[in-house]
């Protein structure tokens, strides 16, 4: 079993990441770290890991190859080092349960996967992470309901590249990253040449064995989600702009219109006061499924409208040409 972590900048989170990795319960790992031209203390912390546990494996590229995105690049360069029959592909900001690593195997074998993914317990301490978080959260499952997502019969299929397991000649049947190399949502686009190509892959509740924070802040926010958002549609317009409106009819206006309608005094703000409780209410209670604070549940309308204007920069930039900006690297 080979884990493998990409890390470009990653000082804030490295080493709690690889201590986690290293406290596992799973006997023969190994762990490739891939400092992707890293210009902080990341090569330091990899090299005081790799001190302290030998079966960490320090390893470092210097920016991608044409048409690569760093993140493909690094990972490919790691799977070409790693020995195991299985990698798992995780991100250096990801905490994990001494058994994560050994019961994601077990689950994988006994169902015969060559894929194996995990929704994980999404860390949010500030304000904007607590207001914003959810509501992506929730969004992504409805875009990837984990039934379809794990019937062979549907065609959707979806992997969160936080938690990534896959059998290695499954990997290297459908191209690995070589074939995904420019694609930044490399985790969403290997899963579906792993489903197309007949293999099995599954997408399992995570939340009791790994945990991240994502980001930190607002701009953080933006930059991934205005990244991301786009190409979770599919990179097509109709389907981002059905996704807006149903934010804003779902999620922003009847809250904000029992609001007005009790400030007005109308005859129907009761009517409107009752409907917006129970779109709070079914919040409240996603919210509490998906590990996140209930508490901020009526922050609803102001982190589905951040959202729409994310998923709104995020089409504009494609539409016009921009591209997107990550780790100090611009994609196009």
């Amino acid at each position: 079993m080979s884990v493998l972590v990409p890390a470009r900048n990653e000082e804030r989170s490295l080493a709690a990441c690889l201590a986690s990795l290293s406290g596992q319960s799973y006997p023969s790992l190994e762990i490739v770290v891939v400092d992707d031209g890293s210009t902080d203390r990341t090569p330091a912390l990899v090299a005081a890991a790799a001190a302290l546990d030998p079966r960490v494996v320090a390893l470092r590229v210097d920016g991608p190859a044409p048409g690569w995105t760093g993140k493909n690049y690094a990972l490919a360069a790691g799977v070409a080092r790693a020995r195991g029959t299985w990698l798992c592909f995780t991100d250096a900001d990801t905490l994990h349960r001494p058994t994560s690593i050994e019961r994601a195997l077990g689950f994988a074998q006994a169902r015969g996967l060559g894929l194996l993914s995990m929704t994980s317990r999404q860390v949010t301490l500030s304000f904007w992470e607590r207001v914003v978080q959810p509501v992506v959260f929730g969004l992504l499952d409805q875009w990837f309901p984990l039934a379809r997502v794990n019937d062979p019969a549907s065609p959707v299929a979806a992997a969160n590249g936080i938690f990534l397991l896959v059998r290695r000649d499954v990997y290297e049947a459908v191209g690995g990253h070589q074939a995904v190399r420019g694609d930044v949502l490399e985790d969403v686009a290997l899963a579906r040449n792993t489903k197309r190509s007949g293999h099995r892959l599954a997408f399992a509740d995570g939340g009791d064995l790994v945990a991240v924070r994502m980001y930190t802040g607002l701009g953080g926010i933006r930059r991934g989600w205005t990244k991301n958002l786009y190409a979770l549609r599919d990179r097509r317009a109709d389907r981002a702009l059905a996704s807006m409106a149903e934010l804003f009819l779902t999620a922003v206006w009847p809250p904000v219109a029992a609001l007005l309608a009790a400030v007005a005094g109308l005859a129907s703000a009761g009517v409107a006061i009752v409907a917006a409780g129970l779109v709070l209410g079914v919040e409240a209670a996603f919210r509490a499924r998906r590990g996140f604070d209930p508490f901020w549940s009526p922050t609803l309308p102001l982190g589905a409208a951040l959202v729409l204007g994310l998923l709104l920069e995020s089409a504009a930039r494609a539409w016009l040409g921009l591209g997107v900006s990550w780790k100090d690297r611009r994609y196009t």
